[in-house]
């Protein structure tokens, strides 16, 4: 630890590792009732040193940061390959990158990237099972204790910082016997199962919204019904050409047909909003709200953050008003379910990503009837195959809302036997606040167990 009561530290020279002065102030000790054992005790450096070979096809992995795990990312011929000289790594292993370790990039192998290859810059590792297990080792190397245990073991300048192997595997960790890193394992596992089982239940319920649609508005069946193999022309109405591109004329499933109702009226989009409208802030106004992407929560279909934004700042951004829905158009943003209503907006404007469509809802609709159907499932899965644009930059266009139709309904009625926009809002509202509740569990379960593991091996 780091003695603040004095001005000067000193070392011998003799112990001195590098030239980097931030190893003279760093902690080397983790405090814990467990024994303390170096972390090169529970494992072995793995080098299955391989030739890529042109005409072999090879899985590659990323280990994500922030603990996100290890992933596969590809798989790809050798020739598309520069490094000749890898390392085949086996599930199961425990997987660091040595530049992003402090940036929680680590993981346990998983089984489908069992026999992938990776570079110099991955370091794959072998478990002794009688010392440790792994899932405890990988919980403990992600708690907040061990934080500043990767960047101890971490050297370079800037944002360049290595993971140093002889400091990383010397460090010490607590290390309770392997029945009892089992038992702690289990606890906290069975904290993440019921997190788990919570946002299980959260999908189920999302799934049933499009249900739930389909059931009050006697929605058709969407089918493929032209998607039809056999034949090599395809026709369509002009009433139904959806922009001027063949492929998209060629879509099996018609925007028209997504949310066509066999009880009620169905009118277009453009009915119930105006699609992408202009928005001119008022005089004597400069501070608005920001909403980029990221403030758009995929899961609750909510603006999740409100960021400061000044008029004078907006130039080249999407601009917004309050109650307007902003959809996102671009992937991986609109299968996700970036849509909300954006409301309690700063002088009641906003402006944000270009990658918004906007939707002004006019007299004949609630927003949160709009919003409804751009959030369902049935409309996401179908407009991917509307993207178009390059690989990674591509887009759901105006012409596929444009040919959206809903069903027509009133606003409001006092007979309880009429169908209508806030009725449908208020089902669908239930079931989104039953789904909201679910993940808030979920998160507070996961919460939880990672504070049940903390105490028990640190005493936090």
């Amino acid at each position: 630890m780091v003695n603040t009561n004095s001005v000067l530290s000193s070392i011998f020279f003799s112990q001195t590792i590098d030239w980097n002065i931030k190893q003279f102030f760093n902690s080397n000790t983790i405090q814990s009732s467990f024994d303390l054992k170096r972390i090169g005790k529970a494992i072995t450096r793995c080098k299955d040193q391989m030739i890529v070979e042109d005409g072999n096809k090879y899985k590659r992995i990323t280990i994500k940061t922030n603990c996100g795990g290890v992933v596969v990312r590809d798989e790809v011929l050798g020739e598309e390959i520069k490094t000749k000289n890898q390392y085949y790594i086996k599930a199961g292993q425990l997987a660091v990158s040595k530049i992003d370790a402090r940036n929680g990039a680590f993981g346990i192998v998983p089984p489908e990237a069992d026999g992938a290859i990776i570079t110099g810059n991955f370091w794959v590792y072998d478990v002794n099972p009688e010392v440790a297990n792994i899932e405890y080792l990988v919980l403990l190397l992600s708690s907040n204790a061990f934080v500043q245990a990767w960047q101890d073991c971490s050297n370079g300048s800037g944002n360049r910082l290595y993971l140093q192997e002889d400091k990383f595997l010397n460090y010490k960790i607590p290390m309770p016997l392997v029945e009892e890193q089992e038992r702690i394992v289990y606890k906290y596992n069975k904290g993440v199962n019921s997190a788990n089982e919570a946002i299980s239940e959260a999908d189920k319920l999302s799934n049933s919204i499009d249900s739930c649609l389909s059931s009050l508005l006697q929605l058709k069946t969407v089918k493929n019904q032209h998607n039809d193999k056999s034949g090599l022309i395809s026709t369509t109405t002009l009433k139904n050409l959806i922009g001027w591109g063949a492929k998209t004329n060629s879509n099996p499933i018609k925007p028209q047909e997504l949310f066509e109702s066999i009880q009620y009226e169905n009118m277009p989009l453009e009915f119930y909003c105006e699609i992408n409208p202009k928005t001119i802030y008022p005089d004597q106004c400069e501070e608005i709200s920001f909403v980029p992407m990221e403030c758009v929560s995929d899961i609750y279909g909510e603006i999740a953050e409100r960021k400061n934004g000044k008029i004078s700042n907006s130039k080249g951004y999407t601009l917004f008003q309050e109650n307007d829905v902003i959809w996102a158009k671009i992937t991986p943003c609109m299968q996700n379910g970036k849509c909300a209503i954006a409301t309690n907006l700063k002088n009641g404007y906003a402006y944000g990503s270009t990658e918004f469509h906007v939707l002004r809802a006019n007299e004949n609709a609630l927003p949160e009837y709009i919003h409804c159907f751009m959030r369902s499932k049935r409309l996401r899965e179908v407009a991917m195959s509307y993207f178009t644009g390059s690989a990674g930059q591509q887009r759901v266009g105006t012409d596929f809302l444009s040919a959206l139709t809903l069903p027509l309904l009133p606003l409001r009625s006092d007979d309880r036997n009429v169908l209508t926009q806030e009725t449908i809002v208020k089902k669908v509202a239930g079931i989104r606040n039953q789904i909201k509740e679910l993940h808030l569990n979920a998160e507070k379960a996961r919460i939880q167990a990672r504070k049940d593991f903390e105490e028990v091996i640190f005493g936090e």
